[in-house]
């Protein structure tokens, strides 16, 4: 009786361990190292004078056992929340060095309405990585799209 209990526990092991390390394989393959990104804001509601979001919240890259990198970060800040259709809003990309493996991106980003109507959320959740590509994360308000170029 003891050894079919050892032998279900070593076989149930043995799948979980398989499961894990080919998930890690797959990420570790994406990372760690250098990420060339940018990202994109879209709020189709936007009716200001300009008709481009100003973002707020975070946006990152999440490691299998939850490990987190921030691409980008900024806070609420009303009527100074800056107008951002795009990062970086300088050049095609920017870079962040990631030290563990990625397995997803993830982006909680509202959308600051000061003055018009309610906040609009554009991104809540996350979405598996699989290298390099464009990752869109959206609800029914708008969407962040993270463009990984070299993961």
């Amino acid at each position: 009786m003891r050894h079919k209990s050892a032998g279900r526990l070593a076989a149930v092991a043995s799948a979980a361990l398989m499961l894990l390390g080919g998930a890690a394989t797959s990420a570790q393959a994406a990372a760690p190292g250098l990420v060339l990104y940018s990202i994109d804001f879209s709020n189709p509601k936007e009716r200001d004078n300009n008709d481009l979001p100003e973002p707020y919240g975070r946006i990152w890259l999440e490691a299998p056992w939850g490990r987190q990198t921030a691409l980008w970060e900024h806070p609420d800040v009303d009527l100074n929340t800056p107008t951002l259709p795009r990062y970086p809003d300088d050049g095609p990309y920017t870079t962040r060095y990631v030290d563990h493996p990625v397995t997803q991106v993830c982006a909680f980003v509202g959308e600051d309405d000061t003055g018009i109507n309610e906040d609009d959320v554009l991104a809540d959740g996350c979405v598996p990585v699989d290298g390099s590509g464009s990752y869109t994360i959206s609800t029914d308000e708008g969407s962040v799209t993270v463009n990984l170029y070299d993961v």
